[in-house]
């Protein structure tokens, strides 16, 4: 009979490679520890998953919903799909829908000259970043509550770079 405190470890496969997992661990912890890349905008290593930001979704064979890498626990004999076709255009859509905001100028990116919502944007070949000139000249809409300037101007970037709130 094994020990209460043994280490259990998890066969699944990632985009048709097979990798372990530790117990409690991440679909999206698993795939970093074996060089698959999942995006995400709201991970940070040390704080619990929150699955807000929605790139990190995944497919896993048997469940017909998109699941959040960052938070679904990875289980044994699970077949996970990390790039798709359907995926791709998923990110994308969230992509463009973050900068149809059109505040995409973080201070804290700005000063640090690394924008991860950018580099997503071109590393997912988003038509939104060709097409920025042309989202500037749209009206923005005016919030329908807020309590002072800086949060309606910050609205955006707080919802779109984690780094300002986590």
């Amino acid at each position: 009979m094994p020990e209460r405190n043994q280490y259990q470890v998890k066969t699944l496969k990632i985009d048709g490679k097979e990798v372990c997992a530790a117990e409690h661990q991440t679909i999206l912890e698993v795939a970093r520890e074996n060089g698959i890349e999942i995006p995400t905008l709201c991970h940070f290593e040390g704080l619990k998953g929150i699955g807000a930001c929605r790139l990190c979704v995944v497919e896993v064979k048997g469940n017909n919903k998109l699941l959040a890498a960052c938070v679904t626990q990875a289980q044994e004999g699970m077949e996970v799909t990390a790039h798709s076709p359907q995926l791709l255009e998923f990110r994308k859509l969230i992509i463009e829908l973050l900068f149809t905001e059109r505040n995409h100028v973080c201070a804290v990116c700005v000063s640090s000259g690394h924008c991860e919502l950018q580099a997503l944007a071109r590393s997912l070949e988003s038509t939104t970043l060709h097409c920025l000139t042309c989202i500037s000249s749209v009206p923005r809409m005016a919030p329908t509550a807020a309590s002072s300037p800086i949060i309606i101007g910050a609205s955006f970037v707080l919802a779109a770079c984690a780094c300002a709130i986590r």
